[in-house]
């Protein structure tokens, strides 16, 4: 009797939700009876073609009614009025009920930060929220032309101001791997990380490494030993704050501060990009064919060294080099290699 009362109380419960099952189950008990309705009113137009008794009850059901198949005899009519039609009506609005349903669902635990990213490709993943600062990270994104147009960012603040086409995920916290999972961070990019601390924000560096070793990370610190701890163990990029050495430019040089400034915005004038060569390339070729660009070499590194180089530069740029350079706009490799004169030449912006 338990066994009895238990099952019966699942399928009140799965009727409730009309569950998928119940309602393909409905669907085909209910079509089923009405054919037989019909047939055995003397419906054989309807019923002795499967594919005609199919197109009838979908455009009855969905209330399209072309008019070309309809009920012949009396008893055929009133099957059609009393039974036909209403039930008709009711099961294509349950199931459209329950299509409309589920989409809303699925949008409202998106818009509510329980969205699940971690097959999207080519992510990039912003880690901690910040109400000034966030807004200007996704629009120097998008500036930048860099393929940033999926954006994700994780977040524990819980009235997070989305900007407009940035994919949210919420959680408790932003070191775990669930959450960095639904967050794409296995397929991702580049991932962006400013939590609240620089201790959370070391933690989730090497989350987001356990997860993804290829992806590449850029990450905020207040504490420089941290950073380069963070840089050492996790292999990420660190960004450190500067605001004493920014100060002391300003002060000396005045109009310094607001260049620096300028610098490192992709929305306003000029912004530093970076390219790589994947074949030895003399760097006064590379510089002279940014000259024709309208752009500026400013450094470059040679692979395997963590040290940049200023003016004057190295002669040769090896393999793997990258450099660094000052333009209006992130300019392709394609764009690079013919300015450089192209043949060997081979550029990977």
């Amino acid at each position: 009797m338990p066994v009895l009362s238990r099952l019966f109380f699942k399928l009140y419960h799965e009727l409730l939700e009309l569950s998928v099952w119940i309602l393909v189950l409905l669907c085909l008990a209910f079509f089923t009876l009405s054919w037989g309705f019909f047939w055995l009113a003397g419906e054989t137009a309807l019923t002795a073609n499967f594919v005609t008794y199919v197109y009838f009850a979908a455009t009855t059901a969905s209330t399209v009614g072309y008019g070309d198949f309809s009920p012949q005899t009396n008893a055929g009519k009133l099957v059609a009025a009393f039974w036909f039609f209403p039930g008709a009506l009711l099961i294509f609005s349950a199931a459209l009920g329950r299509l409309a349903g589920s989409m809303i669902e699925r949008i409202r635990r998106m818009a509510d930060g329980h969205g699940n990213y971690e097959r999207m490709i080519g992510a990039t993943v912003i880690v901690g929220y910040h109400r000034e600062q966030t807004p200007l990270m996704v629009e120097n994104l998008v500036a930048g032309d860099d393929g940033d147009d999926k954006i994700v960012l994780l977040t524990k603040v819980a009235d997070a101001d989305v900007p407009e086409g940035v994919y949210l995920v919420k959680s408790d916290r932003l070191d775990a791997l669930a959450p960095l999972k639904r967050a794409g961070i296995p397929k991702a990019q580049k991932a962006l990380v400013c939590a609240g601390s620089d201790a959370e924000t070391f933690n989730t560096c090497l989350a987001i490494r356990e997860l993804n070793e290829s992806v590449h990370v850029a990450a905020f610190f207040e504490d420089r030993d941290t950073a380069h701890r963070a840089a050492r163990i996790a292999g990420v990029e660190t960004v450190v704050a500067n605001t004493s050495e920014a100060l002391v430019r300003a002060a000396q040089d005045p109009g310094a501060g607001q260049i620096l400034m300028a610098l490192s915005a992709a929305n306003v004038g000029v912004t530093i990009y970076s390219a790589q060569t994947q074949n030895p390339l003399e760097v006064a070729t590379l510089q002279q064919a940014l000259t024709t660009l309208d752009a500026t070499l400013i450094a470059v590194s040679q692979p395997d060294e963590s040290d940049y180089s200023f003016c004057p530069y190295p002669e040769l740029l090896r393999a793997g080099g990258a450099f660094y350079y000052l333009s209006k706009a992130r300019m392709t490799a394609k764009v690079i290699q013919t300015a450089a004169g192209g043949g060997d030449v081979s550029i990977v912006a």
